[in-house]
Formats: C-alpha cells, sequence, structure tokens
C-alpha cells in the first residue's frame, strides 16, 4: 500500500513540476529558463528534479506531449465541425504554447530524443491528415501529399505569424486546392510563353 501512496505522490509531484516548466518554457524559452529554475518554482530542490527528468529536453518533451495531447484532444471535440474549423484551432492550439514548437526545432539537430519526438508528431500529425482529406474527398494516394502541404501551410503560419484574417484565407486557399474545390489552371504559361 505504501508504494501505491508513493507512487500517487510522484506522479503529482511530476504533474506539478510539468505544469511549472510549461508556464517557464512559453514565458521564457527553452535556452533561458533553467533546470534549477523550474526545480525552484515547482518547489523542489535543484537536484531532486532530476529524479524524475534526465536532463531538459526531457522536461521539454514532457511538457510538449501535454500540450499536444491537449490540442488533439480539443480538434477531436470538433469533430462534426468542417475540415478548416479544425485546422485553425490546431494552429491556435500550437500557438498558444509559446515558442515551445520553435524550441523543438531549434533542438532537433542536437538531441536525438527531440528529433525522435518530432518526426513521431509529424508522423501523427500526418496520418490524421491523411485521414481527414479522404474524408473529404480526396484520393488516398494524393491524399498522402496533399497531407504534407497542408503540414507545410501550418508551420508556415505557425512560424510566421499572420493577422486572423489573412490566416484563414491562406487555410482556405490550401483546402480549397487541396480538395480540388479550387481549379488550378491546367496549363501555367511562364512569362516568357505568355509574351508570345
Amino acid at each position: 500500500m505504501a508504494r501505491n501512496k508513493r507512487h500517487l505522490e510522484q506522479k503529482v509531484k511530476k504533474e506539478e513540476i510539468e505544469l511549472v516548466a510549461m508556464a517557464l518554457l512559453k514565458e521564457k524559452g527553452y535556452d533561458n529558463t533553467s533546470m534549477a529554475e523550474i526545480a525552484r518554482s515547482a518547489g523542489v530542490a535543484a537536484n531532486t528534479i532530476y529524479w524524475y527528468y534526465e536532463n531538459k529536453d526531457d522536461v521539454l518533451l514532457a511538457v510538449l506531449n501535454r500540450v499536444v495531447s491537449q490540442a488533439i484532444a480539443d480538434v477531436m471535440a470538433l469533430q462534426e465541425q468542417p475540415l478548416r474549423t479544425r485546422v485553425l484551432m490546431l494552429i491556435a492550439q500550437v500557438e498558444s504554447s509559446g515558442s515551445l514548437m520553435t524550441d523543438v526545432h531549434s533542438r532537433v539537430s542536437h538531441s536525438p530524443k527531440v528529433r525522435a519526438w518530432h518526426d513521431r508528431f509529424h508522423t501523427m500529425v500526418e496520418q490524421l491528415s491523411v485521414s481527414e482529406l479522404v474524408k473529404a474527398g480526396v484520393n488516398l494516394a494524393e491524399a498522402l501529399l496533399d497531407a504534407r502541404v497542408l503540414i507545410y501551410v501550418i508551420e508556415g503560419l505557425l512560424a510566421h505569424p499572420h493577422e486572423l484574417q489573412e490566416r484563414e484565407q491562406i487555410v482556405d486557399h490550401a483546402l480549397k486546392r487541396i480538395t480540388g474545390q479550387l481549379k488550378i489552371p491546367s496549363q501555367v504559361k511562364t512569362p516568357s510563353q505568355a509574351k508570345t
């Protein structure tokens, strides 16, 4: 029985650390947040945090897992809404995580753990996107590539913030092209062809 109680206490303490770390990482970013600061803010001794996490990348990944789980749950709760609404919700959810995704991209080349998390995240979002696009009428072969295009649009909007109206226009345009509702000219002339 004591073991279960200790396990529960550890789980609660780990959750407290992750919530504190999330707030600090969102506010200050990865590089400006130390493990000692996370420990102090969570009310644990500086060395105690290493009982729970090997290093700061492990803390970052735990926080990211929380953020992504919540974002996916929120998007899935909108299952009856149009794809556009869900894409915009996903962007808003990830954007609300502050610099966390930027921190992931900056850590990918330095940490095999972060790279593995990033690759799994992309695969998951890609699979969800393929499923959504097939439901929207895109054939599977095209949906595989279109899902990547959609992910690049989402990442571009996150990396380069736009006004809400412009963001909505970009998402609308991308979805119309992907789902075939916006016809792409079959033969686009190059500038030199246009002169002839």
